[in-house]
């Protein structure tokens, strides 16, 4: 899998949307899937009315950025009447080159950024950074097209700043045109939605998820491959995560664990809270928090309805419906994604919040043999 350029002179700061060491989503060539939202991106630009303001919506890594960068090079490259069906542009074409770059003057990219001091990304995108976006369309285009802002993500932005998105979305100027991109538009103020269109992009085939891992990263192993396919729920920049953080052997680590219960190997609790509490948050944290609490979403979901399968795990779903209740599992679920916002807003202790997270996994499975 591609990793992020480098230069000699110096390190780049980090990027809030990119994942780890993979290519940033303007620097991929490839869409997977979604054919049909670029033929109707593609068919508004050509109409000559393209709506000034779009919300490309859908879960985490489904490849919303990279529609959007693929939208934003085609409309820059080829001008709104030309923009073919797949938004495709030639890699060596002096706007693919500007937009690797961030240096096309035409094109702006929000996002939350770099706390230099703290070392850690912005907790919310501020109000600061939408308020560029003024400065941004008052300038007449340089090429005489569009101007284009891209917002990744839109759910990242606090309410002062929507509220300051709202002047341009209310006032578009002439050629301009927003994408924002957005892994729940519901949280998104109503007032921001109704100025926008909204385009959701869906899950892509297993037959597609696997074209795009093998492409994307085709050092996985094929047994790696269909675990890591599965995990990822149709979403290839969520598959590529998972493989670039080795998220399969913490999966088969918690689920190991789980298929204890109602009793938690406690020497494999505390090595497992150990290794997420040293490692980067991206590896650790984040990454215990969105495995466990998707195992949580399958118990619960898989109970009333059929899903799609993740190989080897329709044992351990089983087991954990008989040792703990629905209702407290839809609990547990909750107080976990709970619990990893309030340790990531205080900076609390990693490796307790995995600890606390299996303990009250295995009080709920004693309460239920117990009562």
């Amino acid at each position: 899998m591609a990793a992020r350029p480098r230069t000699v002179d110096a390190e780049p700061l980090p990027e809030s949307d990119r994942v780890g060491e993979l290519a940033h989503p303007r620097d991929r060539q490839d869409l997977f899937g979604h054919a049909a939202a670029a033929r109707t991106l593609a068919a508004a630009a050509r109409s000559g009315r393209l709506h000034h303001a779009w919300i490309i919506a859908g879960p985490k890594g489904i490849g919303k950025a990279t529609l959007a960068w693929r939208f934003a090079r085609a409309l820059l490259a080829h001008g709104g009447g030309k923009v073919p069906d797949d938004l495709s542009v030639p890699p060596d074409h002096p706007t693919a080159r500007q937009l690797r770059a961030l240096a096309h003057p035409d094109l702006v990219l929000v996002r939350r950024p770099w706390d230099v001091d703290r070392k850690r990304f912005r907790v919310e995108l501020p109000v600061e950074e939408v308020r560029k976006l003024h400065g941004f369309f008052a300038r007449h285009s340089s090429y005489g097209g569009a101007r284009i802002a891209i917002i990744d993500a839109a759910d990242d932005m606090s309410r002062s700043a929507q509220n300051a998105l709202l002047k341009v979305l209310e006032e578009p100027p002439s050629s301009a045109l927003l994408l924002l991109i957005s892994h729940a538009p519901g949280g998104l103020l109503p007032t921001t939605r109704s100025r926008c269109r909204t385009l959701t992009l869906r899950r892509l085939d297993d037959e597609t998820m696997e074209q795009a891992i093998s492409a994307l990263a085709p050092n996985i192993p094929q047994k790696e491959r269909s675990l890591i396919s599965a995990l990822a729920d149709g979403a290839p920049g969520r598959a590529l995560e998972l493989a670039e953080t080795d998220a399969v052997a913490m999966y088969r680590e918690i689920s190991g664990l789980l298929s204890g219960l109602p009793r938690l190997n406690g020497a494999r609790m505390f090595s497992l809270a150990e290794k997420i509490a040293r490692a980067p948050a991206e590896r650790g944290i984040a990454q215990f928090v969105t495995l466990l609490s998707q195992i949580e979403e399958r118990v619960l979901r898989g109970a009333y309805a059929t899903l799609p399968g993740v190989p080897g795990e329709d044992a351990l779903l089983k087991h954990l419906r008989t040792v703990v209740p629905l209702d407290r599992w839809s609990q547990l679920w909750e107080e976990l994604k709970l619990g990893a916002v309030r340790a990531d807003d205080l900076n609390l202790d990693k490796k307790q919040l995995v600890l606390n997270t299996f303990f009250a996994v295995e009080a709920a499975a004693s309460a239920a043999r117990n009562g």
